[in-house]
């Protein structure tokens, strides 16, 4: 073990994964527990239990926060202020903001001497121009705070931080969530995800972008905002095409034994995803890379394919015998393609260390 710990806990619905780093990058601990709704001290529980059976002492920890607002653009040390600012923003939210935050306090109750930092995922979007960030609403509107945020950041900023010559690239991040970004000189210029993450594509059990008037003529029916909120961000998706399914393998195969319904939900799924890469060509002046990243992107080929196959004529050509992860291109093909597993642990590890000795917390951070 080299120098000091970074502890970094990615909340997810069901679950919560954390891993620690050393100081020279090496991966110390990893882990997926169980993350009960109800009941989050048990998840961190076992992680305490599992870090002190490891040998593993944090001495900092990370936590990636989903939405950071108008305000929050850059990682930010954790205080009670902070927690009061992100409560606000629960609306902002819903079904992500709630959990983190839950996830951020019982960590601090376990550490309650360590400091805290919280990672947004929006912060790398925060380079979106305001002809990109700005929503075709009038300007009382965009006053509470509503514009296109982007997320899946730390997602992209370790495909950035990794690969080297992205070029005007594309990632899409496929997972429990999907997005796609274009990335130009390392930067954020345009991103498929909104207001929150809910918008955009369509995902495992979300909707991605509707017709306004879809929720207003079932408003109009009694549905109920909680009602509507259960539609779009839980019912929807492949698993609203196809009876409640949400393992995409699993979709897969029931497709491919002729079940129209599986067929149907990934090919609406892979033709929104390869809509959108085409058009974020228009925003880039070209594509010179496109990345696969997230649990979907990363395993599942026929998803990849099914993409691929439609941006042909944009010079994507990929090689079914190609090892994945890694680079996927065809002989030649003009368009480098890329399965690059998601880490957004490493990158809260990094942005952790970085604040921590910008805030000359070296006694934090010094080699122990």
């Amino acid at each position: 073990m080299t120098g000091p710990v970074v502890l970094a806990i990615n909340p997810g619905s069901r679950s919560l994964k954390v891993a620690a780093h050393d100081a020279s990058g090496a991966r110390l601990f990893h882990r997926c527990v169980p993350r009960p709704v109800t009941d989050v001290g048990s998840a961190f529980a076992e992680v305490v239990g599992r870090l002190a059976a490891a040998g593993v002492a944090p001495s900092a920890v990370a936590h990636r926060v989903v939405h950071g607002g108008p305000v929050h653009v850059q990682p930010e040390l954790v205080d009670d202020e902070l927690m009061t600012e992100l409560q606000a923003l629960v609306d902002f939210a819903p079904l992500h903001l709630p959990g983190d935050l839950d996830s951020i306090q019982a960590a601090r109750e376990c550490w309650p001497d360590l400091p805290h930092v919280a990672c947004f995922d929006t912060a790398f979007h925060a380079t979106l121009t305001p002809a990109v960030h700005r929503l075709p609403v009038p300007d009382a509107v965009t006053a509470l705070g509503i514009r296109r945020y982007g997320f899946h950041g730390l997602s992209v900023q370790h495909v950035v931080d990794t690969v080297p010559g992205l070029g005007r690239a594309v990632v899409a991040h496929l997972g429990g969530g999907c997005s796609i970004t274009a990335v130009r000189g390392g930067r954020s210029v345009h991103t498929s995800m909104s207001f929150s993450p809910t918008g955009g594509l369509p995902s495992v059990s979300r909707s991605g972008d509707l017709d306004p008037e879809v929720l207003l003529f079932l408003a109009d029916r009694g549905w109920s905002t909680a009602d509507l909120r259960e539609l779009v961000d839980r019912s929807s998706g492949l698993a609203g095409m196809s009876g409640g399914l949400t393992d995409v393998a699993e979709l897969t195969r029931r497709a491919a034994a002729g079940d129209r319904d599986c067929e149907l939900a990934l090919e609406v799924f892979t033709t929104s995803v390869a809509i959108g890469v085409a058009g974020y060509t228009a925003v880039l002046g070209g594509l010179d890379t496109l990345v696969f990243t997230g649990g979907i992107g990363e395993h599942s080929a026929p998803v990849r394919d099914a993409v691929t196959e439609r941006l042909r004529h944009l010079g994507v050509v990929t090689d079914d015998a190609a090892p994945v992860p890694g680079d996927v291109s065809g002989p030649g093909a003009p368009v480098r393609t890329l399965v690059v597993p998601a880490d957004e642990e490493r990158v809260m590890d990094r942005q952790t260390r970085q604040l921590l000795s910008a805030d000359r917390m070296e006694v934090v951070l010094a080699p122990g």
